[in-house]
């Protein structure tokens, strides 16, 4: 799996995280290798009289592209950020990369590990191994292991028409609360501060992948996905819960979910195995950070009690992206957008309402990865559709200390709609957003992400820090 398909912590936002980016970018020097570890940094001496050959280009290497790096690289940051919800929260990410002699595409291996969690109970804790020739074979091989913990999970209903009223779960009075959780000063339409979330343990979380290229662009993928769910559908005193129903127990009485027999139980565990074949187009130049190409995905995918699965399920994603410089042969300005379409149908559980297929696996919409400025998984449902846009312009690239810095500026808009059932009959129309951010690429493959999204058809806002374009 590519760097910028990882997983990451669900919502990084500023309600929830202040992290120390720059702080970070200071620990450069001690967190990089050489190009290769075995030779000496670069100095400023006149060459050698018979200079050694250049590493090779490749034909899908841009003109002005730096040399190609070689040996091993090391990245990481730390994570930091505070929310009165979920306590302090601390952790890293980092990532180790073996480019062998500089002409694997995009490297040879990589491994990336990520430790995050806070002190009431909130963690992301993720490994991620990328082989693209794995073995020295015709085959690409990505395992991805996590255990993820969200102590407020979002859920404002089903569909596309799903009513948010903000003065049924806020109380600006949190002492009060802890007297009472059911009744806040001053707000008599409240229901409760966790009306409208759950508590979700994911544990473990599987992911294989296998890839392989049929004919020149053409690549087939298998995939095989395991999650283990833990939903907590009520909170206690501790955890300022209310005594009535939230908005999941709600729905769940009104018949909504069908497919647990006598109800919703306290807790919820749900067991999804599933398996996923495709076929992808890919002519992107550069994996991480492409400016000129396309990559096109078709893909099915299946949960059935012979593999495992508590239910019955089947989905099918098409995903496509296009990659173009603005002006012919400038690629520091570069149009990008994509559109994706996610049906499921037959026994959907909770846990994947959120969620889209294929090889990446993202979730929305709403949030860091779908649309930008509109609340985590606002809008949830069997069947979405996703369009989002992004102009990328890059002014300056660096390279101290041996370490190759490009910093892209972008704005962007995001759009999309769900529904919730295949009947494709429901209102409510597209949900927008629009912004702006900052992407800092550290030897190419390691990308930190900045955006500040503003909702348009919503009045919510949101500021995210990610790892990985969004696309």
């Amino acid at each position: 799996m590519s760097w910028n398909r990882l997983p990451v912590p669900p919502a990084l936002s500023w309600r929830r995280a202040v992290p120390v980016l720059l702080a970070s970018l200071a620990l450069v020097p001690c967190a990089a290798w050489a190009q290769d570890p075995a030779e000496p940094p670069p100095t400023p001496t006149p060459a050698p009289v018979e200079p050694s050959p250049a590493p090779p280009v490749t034909p899908s290497d841009p003109a002005d592209a730096p040399a190609r790096r070689k040996g091993w690289d090391f990245q990481g940051v730390p994570i930091l950020n505070f929310n009165t919800d979920e306590g302090f929260g601390y952790g890293a990410l980092a990532m180790l990369i073996d480019r062998a002699d500089g002409t694997y595409e995009p490297y040879r291996y990589s491994v990336l590990l990520q430790f995050f969690q806070t002190t009431r109970q909130v963690a992301s804790h993720l490994l991620n191994i990328d082989a693209p020739r794995f073995l020295e074979s015709q085959w690409r091989m990505g395992l991805d292991l996590g255990y993820i913990r969200t102590r407020y999970s979002p859920y404002y209903g089903l569909g596309n028409t799903a009513e948010r009223i903000p003065e049924w779960a806020t109380c600006d009075d949190r002492d009060a609360l802890e007297a009472n959780p059911d009744v806040c000063p001053g707000n008599p339409e409240f229901r409760g501060l966790r009306y409208y979330t759950y508590d979700q343990r994911t544990l473990p979380r599987v992911r294989l992948n296998a890839r392989r290229e049929l004919a020149d662009d053409w690549v087939l993928f298998l995939g095989y996905r395991l999650r283990m769910e833990r939903l907590g559908l009520r909170y206690s005193a501790d955890d300022l819960g209310q005594s009535g129903d939230s908005k999941i127990l709600e729905d769940a009485a009104a018949g909504v979910f069908d497919i647990y027999p006598g109800g919703l139980s306290n807790p919820l565990t749900e067991r999804t195995s599933e398996l996923t074949a495709g076929i992808q187009y890919d002519t992107r130049d550069v994996e991480s950070g492409p400016t000129l190409g396309m990559f096109h995905e078709l893909s099915l995918r299946g949960g059935a009690a012979p593999i495992g699965s508590q239910f019955n399920y089947w989905g099918a994603t098409m995903h496509a992206r296009f990659f173009h410089p603005v002006v012919p042969g400038y690629r520091r300005l570069v149009a990008s957008w994509r559109g994706l379409l996610d049906v499921m149908g037959g026994e959907v559980p909770i846990s994947l309402l959120p969620l889209y297929g294929g090889l990446d696996g993202k979730d929305g919409h709403g949030g860091v990865y779908s649309a930008r400025g509109i609340l985590l998984r606002r809008y949830q449902g069997p069947v979405k559709l996703l369009l989002n846009g992004e102009l990328r312009w890059t002014p300056l690239s660096i390279e101290p200390l041996g370490q190759q810095f490009d910093f892209t500026l972008a704005g962007f808009v995001d759009s999309g709609r769900v529904w919730s059932d295949l009947k494709f009959s429901e209102g409510g129309g597209f949900k927008t957003s629009a912004g702006g951010g900052l992407r800092i690429a550290w030897n190419r493959e390691f990308v930190i992400r900045l955006d500040y999204g503003v909702g348009i058809t919503e009045p919510t806002t949101g500021f995210y820090l990610d790892f990985g374009h969004m696309f």
